[in-house]
């Protein structure tokens, strides 16, 4: 019985570290989509009216900036808010309902520190006017444009590629 047991416990132990090595050796990666890229060049358009799912994106943005470094290529990532997701972007939360106060803390504090990565963040003009929502109440990483789709139209003409969410 004892051997039995030592036999399943070796087997074990084998068909792990077999495992582990033929999920190391098929690692994903974006080699051929980032073939002889050096920098690569994006604009999220982020209008998604949900607090927990815009929270779930910014993190899954920051990701992606880590990503392309640790492939070696440079990132530069700007990120548009437009709609009623400016009203995330405020110190005073106005108008935020309780249940997604969390969500919004956290949206806030992951800005922040993307923004100390160099992710650019900006807030559309146009619906902080229609959420009334004052440009100088935004929290200080995300700058006020006047039209987040005419930074987009800019942007895109200056060779970033257009990620539309929402």
């Amino acid at each position: 019985m004892k051997n039995l047991q030592g036999l399943i416990i070796a087997v074990t132990i084998a068909a792990t570290a077999l495992l582990s090595s033929v999920a190391r050796a098929e690692q994903l990666n974006d080699r051929a989509a980032l073939a002889g890229l050096h920098v690569a060049k994006t604009i999220f358009l982020v209008n998604v009216r949900q607090p927990v799912v815009v929270e779930h994106l910014v993190r899954i943005i920051g990701l992606t900036e880590r990503q392309l470094r640790a492939q070696k290529v440079t990132p530069h990532i700007i990120v548009v808010f437009i709609g009623p997701d400016v009203a995330f972007l405020t110190r005073n939360r106005r108008g935020i309902p309780y249940t997604d106060e969390r969500a919004v803390a956290n949206i806030q504090k992951e800005i922040t520190g993307l923004a100390r990565q160099g992710i650019r963040f900006q807030a559309c003009g146009v619906a902080m006017h229609g959420m009334d929502v004052n440009p100088r109440t935004l929290i200080a990483p995300v700058a006020p444009v006047e039209n987040g789709f005419i930074s987009v139209i800019g942007y895109q003409e200056k060779g970033y590629a257009l990620i539309p969410i929402g």
